[in-house]
């Protein structure tokens, strides 16, 4: 993939003589980037070559970005010419483990948040434990230690006020507020995962948070982060809490 350092790293491969190719999913930053070659995707980030289970679609990837091999002029920008291919017909339909929240119907007071965030967990965590279950036992939201109930409190905390005490001394307050966060996602998804049918990663953002109380609550803390006087905090939530394709959702409140 197009890293600022794998494209580093392929310059001085090219340099003694080594010919270099690489997969990229954005095109601009792969342009800003300038590598030798690459072959721009239009594809989920994370999915390079498209989609799982997909053999023929994956090799005629793979064959597209090695064919920009013989080509010695560059640097070379490449676009594959499709999308993903589309689930199998007659795959079931994933359905969301809840109606989606309206915007109209989302709390405006912090207490009301957190009692429906907690709610919303209740609701969830059978969802979550059957995944757990049909998964040998592998959790995904466990990266703090924190319950899902404390993370809550705590992201509600940090979105009025980023000075007080850090849980996780052990971190600094952004990594506190992102493996947290991230622990609380991570449940979510999992719950999410365990209903029948195939769902994609923009997806289940968009159910996350376009439908859940949840969601709702990043989005608003997002927000409090980015009039944050901490450069590190204000870069975290710009960067790493929402993901760009989420980035355009603003909170109701």
């Amino acid at each position: 993939m197009c890293t600022r350092a794998v494209c580093g790293l392929a310059h001085y491969l090219e340099r003694d003589g080594i010919p270099t190719t690489l997969i990229g999913a954005i095109r601009d930053h792969v342009a800003l980037l300038r590598p030798p070659r690459a072959l721009v995707v239009r594809f989920e980030l994370g999915r390079p070559f498209g989609a799982p289970d997909e053999q023929d679609f994956q090799r005629r990837v793979l064959l597209e970005a090695l064919r920009l091999l013989a080509r010695p002029d560059g640097p070379i920008l490449a676009d594959f010419p499709d999308g993903p291919p589309p689930p199998p017909a007659g795959l079931e339909r994933w359905s969301p483990p809840a109606d989606p929240v309206r915007p109209e119907n989302r709390p405006r007071d912090a207490g009301e948040l957190v009692a429906a965030v907690r709610s919303e967990i209740a609701r969830l965590l059978p969802l979550r434990d059957r995944w757990v279950r049909e998964h040998g036992g592998r959790r995904f939201d466990r990266i703090t230690g924190l319950d899902p109930e404390a993370i809550v409190a705590l992201t509600v905390a940090y979105t009025r006020d980023q000075s007080i005490a850090n849980p996780l001394p052990q971190y600094a307050l952004d990594r506190t507020i992102k493996f947290a966060t991230d622990d609380l996602k991570h449940f979510y998804y999992q719950a999410a995962l365990s209903l029948p049918g195939r769902i994609g990663d923009v997806e289940l953002d968009d159910w996350f948070f376009g439908g859940t109380m949840a969601g709702e609550m990043l989005l608003r803390l997002r927000a409090a982060l980015l009039d944050s006087d901490d450069p590190n905090l204000k870069q975290f939530g710009e960067t790493s809490l929402v993901p760009s394709h989420q980035a355009h959702r603003k909170p109701s409140s």
